[in-house]
C-alpha cells in the first residue's frame, strides 16, 4: 500500500486486526511525515504574510481573518497527518518486533 494523497492515509489497517500484508507502513508514516511538515511550512508562510500584512498597516480585517482561517485548517490537517505518521510508525515498530517485516 503506497501513498500519495492524504485521503488514502487517514485509515491505516491494522495488521493485528486485518490484513495488511501489503500496508507499506514505514513509508506511510515518512509520507506523512513529509505532509507534515510541508504543512507547516505553509502554515508559517502564511503566518509571515499575515505579519507582513499587520505591520504594513493592512486595514481590511477580512483579508486577516480569511488568512486566520486557512492557518486553522492547516494545522487541524497537519495534526491528523502527525497522527497518521505516529501510528504508521507504531505499526511498523510493532510488526517488525513481532511478526518480521
Amino acid at each position: 500500500m503506497s501513498t500519495a494523497k492524504f485521503y488514502q492515509i487517514v485509515t491505516i489497517p491494522d495488521f493485528r486486526y486485518e490484513e495488511s500484508d501489503k500496508c507499506d507502513y514505514p513509508g506511510i508514516a515518512a509520507d506523512a511525515d513529509g505532509k507534515t511538515i510541508s504543512l507547516l511550512e505553509a502554515i508559517q508562510f502564511i503566518s509571515t504574510g499575515m505579519r507582513n500584512l499587520i505591520d504594513n498597516g493592512e486595514s481590511e480585517p477580512h483579508k486577516l481573518i480569511a488568512l486566520s482561517d486557512v492557518i486553522f485548517d492547516l494545522s487541524e490537517l497537519a495534526i491528523a497527518t502527525n497522527k497518521v505518521s505516529q501510528s504508521a510508525a507504531y505499526l511498523s515498530g510493532l510488526k517488525d518486533g513481532t511478526h518480521g517485516a
